[in-house]
């Protein structure tokens, strides 16, 4: 896909306030050139968009303070947009091309959408409070996330003990900070714990605690490989599935709870949720949505994306159909199609040069060898088993 663009710049930085512009597409957001060699990024994350303009259809990406514009008029570009930023503008661009509607088509579309809300308040009042409470549990601010994981954290079997070996958990943690800077949302801090398990998986709990089992360092090649994993998992908290279960989840008078402002009743469901045996169960919509933007941040990362459908297809050959042992080969029930969706991710990205992490991957491979004498679970109970995320 074309990530090369006519456009323009607004900023009181240029002279005139306003420059003509090369628009490209970066990994890490928009970025334009003007004629005189002037470069201006605004990054997906922080990115404001709005469609309109004299055509209708120009698309304007504005910076947090607004002290910077970038604007494309092509028919191309939202939807380019869209696809480099893994879908994060689509709701932004969603909004801005249904303003451009006629003054009476909007009236049209908002009296019936008032229609079918009372209708559904008289005939499904149950069903619209608990929907009100899902809407609601994504309004709260991230530091809401946080508190759930630390609580669901400070109370889970996590099937091994932790363990405590600079080399290994050091690795682990520098991955996941080489990652972070590409979140989709700031304000998670992600803190790494790795366990002594034979199990080949890793997790991420809403606010960033991350879990990583021994069985998964040692089935991993390289350390790109264990990035794939981990990036798919930290796309579950950035993208803030977690949150987005628990509101689905909500009973009705948690939901009342949560409506009227009261959190007590989302942190005592929250909390009976996010435990290792249903913490995994995400929709495949979710489980899709996480392939696409853990292959954006590997990008942005500047990590080789391809390890991520290459690490499960490995798994797939070395250990074949043995439920339990790795969710994505055992339990997805589409697995062919979604390595196939990743590799075309990949395929579709821009030409790259990227970096390798810098870790002692033989080092951390051997502190890990050495613990196959230590009595490790060798067989998940059942809750283990249906732990282990996807």
């Amino acid at each position: 896909m074309d990530q090369t663009f006519s456009g323009g710049v607004f900023t009181e930085t240029i002279d005139g306030g306003r420059a003509g512009a090369e628009i490209e597409l970066l990994p890490s957001g928009v970025g334009a050139r003007t004629p005189d060699g002037e470069a201006f990024v605004i990054p997906y994350r922080e990115c404001q968009v709005e469609v309109g303009g004299f055509s209708g259809r120009m698309v304007f990406c504005r910076n947090a303070d607004r002290s910077l514009t970038i604007f494309c008029e092509s028919p191309k570009f939202a939807k380019a947009l869209s696809f480099a930023s893994s879908g994060m503008l689509d709701d932004q661009l969603t909004s801005g091309l249904k303003k451009q509607r006629g003054e009476s088509r909007r009236g049209f579309a908002i009296g019936t959408f008032f229609v079918i809300a009372m209708l559904l308040l008289l005939v499904g009042g149950y069903f619209g409070i608990r929907a009100g409470a899902r809407s609601a549990v994504l309004a709260l601010p991230v530091s809401i996330d946080a508190q759930i994981g630390d609580a669901a954290m400070g109370s889970m079997d996590l099937g091994g003990p932790k363990l405590d070996d600079e080399v290994v958990v050091g690795a682990m943690q520098s991955i996941v900070d080489r990652l972070a800077p590409t979140a989709a949302i700031e304000g998670i801090d992600f803190r790494v714990h790795v366990v002594e398990s034979n199990q080949i998986n890793a997790f991420a709990l809403p606010g960033g605690n991350m879990v990583v089992y021994t069985g998964l360092i040692r089935n991993a090649e390289n350390p790109e490989q264990v990035a794939a994993v981990l990036s798919h998992e930290m796309s579950h908290a950035t993208l803030r599935h977690g949150v987005q279960r628990i509101g689905q989840s909500l009973g009705i008078w948690a939901g009342v709870s949560l409506l009227i402002g009261d959190v007590s009743g989302l942190m005592g469901s929250a909390v009976d949720l996010m435990q290792v045996a249903s913490v995994n169960s995400y929709s495949r919509a979710h489980e899709n949505e996480a392939d696409r933007e853990g292959v954006r941040m590997l990008h942005a990362a500047e990590i080789d994306p391809s390890g991520m459908a290459d690490f499960f297809e490995q798994l797939e050959e070395k250990h074949g159909d043995v439920p339990g042992i790795f969710a994505w080969v055992s339990t997805h029930p589409d697995h062919a199609s979604r390595i196939a969706s990743v590799r075309a991710q990949v395929a579709a990205l821009p030409s790259h040069e990227y970096r390798e992490i810098e870790v002692d991957w033989p080092a951390v491979k051997r502190r890990v060898d050495e613990m196959d004498g230590r009595e490790i679970d060798q067989q998940p109970n059942a809750d283990q088993e249906n732990a282990e995320v996807e």
